[in-house]
């Protein structure tokens, strides 16, 4: 059970920082194609998708968590972007703001993958 949320966490590691690709970037700063995000949250869904199979979990279940994923994830980074463009001081690396606001889109995004590991365990 365990290897299941490390592995959940591995997946969210790989896909938000090593699958990453240029036009993803420009779209989480300035928010205004959401293509390259909706993308992004595909390629968390088809991981996790992808670890939840070899767990073994239900067809009906791997459905329903890997929709949950694709939407959950599109739906932070998509209003991250919004946030950032709305308010500049947010966008800027160089600033607290910046990493509070990165720190609670990764937050969100942890909470999700517990979720996802406890309704897999359950």
């Amino acid at each position: 059970m365990v290897l299941l949320l490390i592995g959940l966490l591995l997946c969210h590691y790989v896909a938000d920082f090593c699958l990453t690709w240029p036009a993803l970037i420009r779209s989480k700063a300035d928010g205004r194609n959401i293509r390259p995000i909706l993308m992004h949250a595909g390629v968390h869904a088809v991981l996790m998708g992808g670890c939840l199979l070899v767990y073994g979990v239900s067809a009906r279940q791997l459905l329903i968590l890997t929709l949950f994923e694709l939407i959950t994830h599109f739906l932070v980074d998509t209003a991250k972007a919004q946030v950032s463009v709305r308010f500049p001081l947010l966008a800027d690396v160089k600033q607290k703001a910046y990493w509070m606001l990165f720190g609670l889109d990764q937050l969100l995004h942890q909470l999700v993958v517990v979720a996802i590991w406890y309704a897999a365990a359950v």
